[in-house]
């Protein structure tokens, strides 16, 4: 079990995307009080909404992936693949439901990839 929670926190590409998830969470308070006009602590918990959390997290691991196992390999691949998957169905699928827009998505999307350069950047240089 100590093995398990060494591993896990120790894994740079897991905590970047559950950094990257977080940050969305916060900004979506943010955002929220600049509209609203008060600070509404359910959008933080919330699904869908200004950025997407979701976008944030994939993106963010598809770029940490890419970072440090190469773009060409096959790990890379597959999670572009997932975050492709996670991403549509936020748009397409869940659209009825008007749980994210394609600007939601974006957002969150490039808000992920600049939170892995950053850690990148700023953890595995030395």
């Amino acid at each position: 079990m100590k093995e398990l929670i060494t591993g896990l926190l120790s894994n740079g590409t897991l905590i970047t995307a559950l950094i990257a998830m977080f940050t969305a969470q916060v900004i979506k308070i943010i955002y929220y009080f600049i509209i609203e006009k008060r600070i509404n602590w359910i959008h933080f918990f919330e699904a869908g909404g200004m950025p997407s959390s979701h976008s944030a997290l994939v993106c963010s691991l598809s770029m940490m992936v890419g970072l440090t196992e190469g773009f060409d390999s096959m790990i890379f691949a597959a999670v572009v693949v997932f975050a492709a998957i996670v991403m549509y169905d936020a748009i397409a699928i869940r659209a009825e439901d008007v749980e994210h827009t394609i600007i939601e998505v974006s957002t969150g999307g490039i808000i992920g990839i600049i939170i892995a350069l950053i850690f990148q950047l700023n953890i595995f240089r030395g």
